[in-house]
């Protein structure tokens, strides 16, 4: 009713409306004062999701540095690539091995004797053929009317067909005998040479290649080896190298210390970016006098002493080299964060790349865990979605909002139940003024009638 009456006061020529107002925005000070405090608990679970997404970041870098793959991964490198390319698994022994190829793997190809089209007949009595790879044996039948193309198509449509494919080639020579059948196994070694039965069929076939054998020959450090397949997994453990082209290739494999630096690195930024977003929610700025959105909020402070703690102190009982961050490179600011001295990092993970790992994952057989391993377990409490401390404080804070919401509506709802009566009130008050307005203007034009009429009489 209240926002319905917009000439109050008419009546009476006094501002009802401005006053009813300024009496209602008085009264609603308290509903402000709630909505203000509102707001800030609102302020308060966005920047937890932020602290929260920050504190993540950090525990899947704490992770990767917590797993044992992480340092144990190797680089493989080849000095002549257009010899062989080289990879490594983390199971490779670190050394150098020089390879010498000889020979390449092949795959066997035949071609047919020739004739005058594609379209040609190859068979003047219904015949078999059948070819052979590695014990794999597939039988097509030949009709009298089969052309040269549809034993390609017979072939290459063979289910049985234990791995050949078939093409028909024009040689170019321009002669009655210009067309071939090329047969050629899909795999190249030995093990996938081809064997053909023509069986009555006008074609004979003769082997391309020339004579030696369809494997691959190479020596690894002087020990000779042949392999069917030009990849080669199983002559050195954790190291696979692709031959590409004969001659002789150096390859080098090495622990794989620059993965692990890039590794380290986005532990520390994520660290920094952890501690940054803490230190500037929960502090008091002196200079503008305004508290950060988690000020006071003890779990905040206990998050970044224990993270602190972690970093910045010693891992006792390890056998290795080192017992803190410290003495790897990494170093620590006064504002809490850190930085790293990359010369350092990059020398210790050169010289003592075990002990850096120790570090970081810790020590299994004296249950020891080290710098990431804690770090990831106290980060899986801190940002559990069920349960976890920040998860908790956020239950926590969100009740507060909800409870704020119907205070809110409580006392918005009985304001606006108490100005509805009180702008009635005003009406009828108005209304009443302006009666009482009406019955002074006519008794003063009364008076002044009778006033005038006695005049005149006189």
């Amino acid at each position: 009713m209240a926002g319905s009456i917009t000439t109050l006061g008419l009546g009476s020529g006094l501002d009802l409306q401005n006053i009813l107002e300024q009496l209602k925005a008085a009264d609603r000070i308290p509903i402000g004062i709630m909505e203000a405090r509102q707001l800030e608990y609102k302020t308060q679970l966005e920047e937890f999701n932020t602290v929260n997404t920050k504190l993540l970041a950090l525990k899947n870098a704490a992770f990767s540095l917590s797993l044992n793959d992480t340092f144990d991964t190797k680089s493989a490198s080849s000095n002549n690539d257009s010899v062989l390319n080289a990879t490594s698994s983390s199971n490779a022994i670190a050394g150098t091995y020089e390879i010498n190829v000889s020979t390449l793997a092949k795959k066997n190809s035949w071609q047919s004797s020739g004739v005058a089209g594609k379209s040609s007949v190859i068979a003047t009595a219904a015949s078999d053929f059948t070819y052979t790879v590695n014990g794999q044996q597939s039988t097509v039948a030949v009709t009298t009317d089969m052309t040269l193309e549809e034993l390609a198509s017979a072939i290459n449509d063979d289910p049985g067909n234990p791995g050949v494919t078939a093409t028909v080639m024009d040689d170019g020579s321009g002669g009655g005998d210009a067309f071939h059948l090329v047969l050629v196994s899909n795999e190249t070694g030995e093990d996938n040479a081809l064997t053909i039965d023509t069986n009555n069929t006008d074609l004979t076939f003769n082997e391309i290649q020339a004579s030696g054998t369809l494997n691959a020959q190479f020596t690894v450090n002087g020990i000779s080896y042949q392999r069917s397949s030009n990849t080669i997994e199983d002559v050195i453990t954790g190291l696979t190298f692709d031959l590409v082209d004969l001659g002789s290739a150096t390859v080098k494999v090495t622990a794989d210390t620059e993965s692990v630096s890039e590794k380290i690195a986005a532990l520390v930024e994520a660290y920094n970016d952890a501690i940054a977003e803490i230190e500037a929610n929960s502090g008091y700025n002196t200079e503008t006098r305004v508290s950060g959105t988690l000020n006071g909020l003890s779990v905040i402070t206990g998050i970044k002493s224990k993270l602190n703690t972690t970093m910045f102190g010693q891992i006792n009982g390890l056998a290795g080299s080192f017992n803190s961050l410290g003495e790897i490179g990494l170093e620590f600011n006064r504002d809490g964060t850190i930085s790293i001295n990359e010369a350092q990092l990059a020398s210790t993970l050169d010289e003592n790349p075990d002990s850096v790992k120790e570090i970081f994952v810790g020590n299994t057989d004296e249950t020891i865990d080290g710098v990431a391993t804690l770090l990831n377990d106290q980060l899986r409490f801190l940002t559990k979605t069920s349960g976890g401390l920040i998860a908790n404080e956020k239950v926590r804070v969100q009740s507060t909002v909800d409870r704020l919401d119907k205070r809110i509506d409580i006392a918005t709802e009985r304001l606006d139940k108490r100005y509805d009566t009180m702008t009635r009130l005003f009406v009828q008050l108005d209304q009443m003024m302006s009666s009482l307005q009406s019955e002074s203007s006519y008794l003063s034009n009364q008076f002044e009638s009778l006033s005038n009429l006695f005049s005149n009489n006189n």
